[in-house]
């Protein structure tokens, strides 16, 4: 069967087209796919952020009935009604979240008609008149208390419930990215042996014969108007064989025609393989997002993924600081370690105009750009550099920088490196949401300390390594003294920045490797590694004296006419439970008040 030369090369550009779709198709999935999945880890993360704020408000219930215990504070319950409605507030936000299990549903009912019950507990005591002293308030207390626990078992039980599913989804996101990079690398194969298809096709059906009709020119042109070329192609070519002595002049034409046909094909052969790459790199891009939240780790691969797909010299990325004042290098390929030290002024040169104007720029004769200005270790020897902002939080915080030595950028690498750009400000607002969302959670909100579940969880683990280890470890537990009457005499808000410039202070006397938390109301504890008791008793001693001569404002109204604080210190001799550990130092600091106050005891 014989085809025309329309046939024949409608038939490749039919192979070529077909090999397209079926990429941009694969393309529009895999992108769906990652967009379902991102949806679905920031559905799971909100998810885990509300139980952690059930959690945390659970336990900040139980604290106004304790003080009312302790005080007989009536102002206890308007700070309990207040937790409550922010409570209730957290249990609505878990109620409208969707695509539950029964048994998420049932834990959840469980936990709600627990805090109930709770309430009502805590609303009993919280009614009783004077309760310092009152056996049955402080019997009810330890009710609560223990059925506070249970429901904070539960929310645990919840919590690991999602966490199972996290792994799950994390698991499924992996067969995705499994499943998506074996079609890509089947599509790559059947491009690959499409063009050679395309390729046998034009040869075998047009350039041989064309070949055979060249030959016939270059004799009739040396004189030999006798020759007749033999072409059995049943196209065009053969009747323009047939007819050759009296189209001679039309010939040139048509091979000038098919040249340039030849010449598109090649065209848009490259432009499909850029069109692959581009996609890769970006592919790439998107897995090192879904892998991890760590800033360094994510920048660090994002630079190997784009310099190997563009073929660098050079590449860096640069950082506005929080000042916006300049920039500087925090990850990058073939640049000195001296040169991650250089600062870059916002608005000056390439990379300041394209950080203040958001732009991205290709110069690919840098020597003669205005804004130019050479940096010893970076653009020495460069020839040409795209320069790409990315953006976060409505702004640009930073650039990626492309550099060429001796060759200069085409416009698919520009576009693929402002594609770049766009990821690179996605991963970073990815990996600060994470950062935010695990400091509130172990922070205390009025004094930016731990809080106390962070505390506990990190005196278990520093008790356990001195158990095993038999190294020293102290507990100081501190309390400010006449708290109450400060509150009452200054006001609940000159109250609460007293607790946050005591806290102030507490981190700033602290070691690095103390651990500073509150414990609840005006408690603080400091857990001391490595500790021995006569040291832990030195410094308890400097926090004591420190808050003794520091002048607070509201302090003339305390008894002596300052700020004081007692303090109460339990070293670890190697025996004991750690609970005992912690009623030693919850008992020498109630010796400590009781001998005075203003005091250390250990």
């Amino acid at each position: 069967m014989k085809f025309g030369i329309g046939k024949k090369l409608i038939i490749p550009h039919f192979i070529g087209i077909t090999l397209l779709l079926i990429l941009v198709i694969f393309s529009y999935v895999t992108l769906n796919s990652f967009s379902s999945i991102q949806k679905r880890n920031d559905e799971l993360s909100n998810r885990m952020k509300t139980i952690s704020d059930l959690h945390t408000n659970m336990h900040k219930v139980l604290m106004p009935p304790n003080d009312y215990l302790i005080t007989g504070d009536k102002k206890e319950r308007e700070n309990f009604a207040n937790l409550v409605t922010e409570t209730a507030s957290i249990f609505e936000k878990m109620r409208l979240i969707g695509r539950k299990t029964e048994e998420e549903k049932a834990i959840e009912d469980e936990v709600r008609k627990g805090f109930i019950e709770l309430q009502k507990k805590a609303m009993v005591l919280l009614s009783t008149e004077n309760p310092v002293g009152n056996k049955e308030a402080a019997r009810l207390m330890k009710e609560m208390d223990a059925f506070g626990e249970t429901v904070a078992g539960k929310l645990e039980n919840l919590h690991k419930i999602k966490m199972k599913e996290i792994e799950s989804h994390n698991k499924r996101t992996s067969d995705i990215n499994k499943w998506s990079y074996g079609v890509f690398t089947f599509l790559s194969l059947s491009s690959l042996i499409g063009i050679v298809l395309i390729y046998t096709l034009i040869n075998r059906g047009i350039t041989k014969p064309l070949l055979g009709l060249t030959e016939a020119v270059k004799i009739i042109s040396e004189g030999n108007l006798d020759y007749r070329i033999k072409i059995a192609t049943g196209d065009e070519i053969e009747m323009l064989g047939r007819e050759f002595n009296s189209m001679a002049n039309s010939l040139k034409g048509k091979i000038n025609e098919v040249t340039e046909h030849s010449e598109k094909l090649e065209r848009a052969n490259r432009q499909l393989d850029q069109n692959i790459l581009q996609l890769y790199t970006l592919y790439n891009i998107s897995k090192t997002l879904t892998a991890s939240f760590e800033t360094e780790k994510l920048l660090n691969q994002i630079v190997e993924s784009v310099s190997q797909a563009m073929r660098l010299h050079r590449i860096n990325i640069m950082l506005v600081n929080e000042n916006r004042t300049d920039l500087h290098i925090v990850a990058g390929l073939g640049i000195s370690e001296e040169s991650m030290d250089i600062r870059f002024n916002f608005g000056e040169g390439v990379y300041g105009w394209v950080a203040i104007s958001g732009q991205a720029e290709v110069v690919n004769n840098l020597s003669e750009h205005h804004r130019f200005k050479p940096v010893h270790g970076i653009d020495n020897d460069v020839n040409s550099l795209i320069c790409a902002p990315f953006k976060g939080r409505g702004q640009v915080i930073g650039v990626i920088n492309a550099y060429r030595v001796r060759e200069v950028f085409d416009e698919p690498s520009f576009e693929l490196l402002i594609a770049a750009a766009g990821q690179i400000g996605m991963a970073l607002e990815n990996a600060r949401l994470f950062e935010e969302t695990k400091i509130l959670s172990i922070t205390d909100g009025v004094t930016s300390l731990y809080n106390h579940r962070y505390f506990r969880e990190r005196l278990e683990e520093e008790f356990e390594r001195a158990k095993r280890y038999k190294r020293p470890l102290s507990l100081i537990m501190i309390d400010l003294d006449f708290f109450k009457k400060y509150n009452d005499t200054n006001g609940h808000p000159k109250g609460d920045e007293l607790l946050r410039k005591i806290a102030e202070l507490f981190k700033r006397e602290a070691r690095k490797s103390d651990i500073v938390a509150r414990y609840g109301g005006e408690e603080f504890v400091i857990i001391l590694p490595e500790t021995l008791k006569e040291t832990s008793v030195v410094m308890a001693e400097r926090l004591r004296k420190e808050i003794e001569s520091t002048v607070f404002e509201g302090g003339e109204t305390q008894p002596g006419g300052r700020v004081t604080i007692s303090l109460g210190i339990s070293s670890y001799d190697g025996s004991g439970t750690i609970e005992e550990f912690i009623k030693r130092a919850d008992d020498a600091l109630y010796c400590a008040k009781k001998d005075g106050r203003n005091r250390v005891c250990v």
